[in-house]
């Protein structure tokens, strides 16, 4: 009996959590995008920019990067995404699986511009330019 609770009770956890994983309809509440409206660029900034994996895309799809800056991409889906480079000129990267509220980073220091997408939903790419 107690072996059957303890299953219940795990059950029911892992329901919850699974509920837990949906998108936030109210937005990031920092003044940033929301889903609804994405930027088409991100402007380059002596900082790092943020990318989010969300509804399989990349938001916002096209980036801009000054050389030497860091572009941080976080899974704000909850499904598995990577954030991959394999061909083309300058620095080849692979982020591996990025699963939900993970985040990934590189940096940039070649100038240029760079495609790349995700090798579980090739459909979801972006650009990056390095200035």
């Amino acid at each position: 009996m107690n072996r059957w609770l303890s299953l219940s009770l795990s059950c029911l956890a892992l329901g919850l959590l699974v509920a837990g994983c949906g998108g936030d309809d109210e937005g990031d509440g920092g003044g940033g995008q929301t889903a609804e409206q994405p930027a088409e660029t991100s402007p380059a900034t002596s900082g790092g920019v943020t990318v989010s994996m969300k509804d399989i895309k990349f938001v916002p799809m096209d980036v801009t990067v000054k050389a030497g800056g860091t572009i941080k991409w976080t899974n704000d889906d909850s499904i598995v995404h990577t954030v991959t480079k394999t061909s083309g000129p300058g620095a080849k990267f692979d982020s591996g699986n990025v699963s939900g509220g993970e985040t990934f980073e590189q940096k940039f220091e070649e100038t240029g511009k760079i495609d790349y997408f995700c090798t579980i939903h090739p459909q979801q790419t972006g650009t990056i330019t390095v200035e």
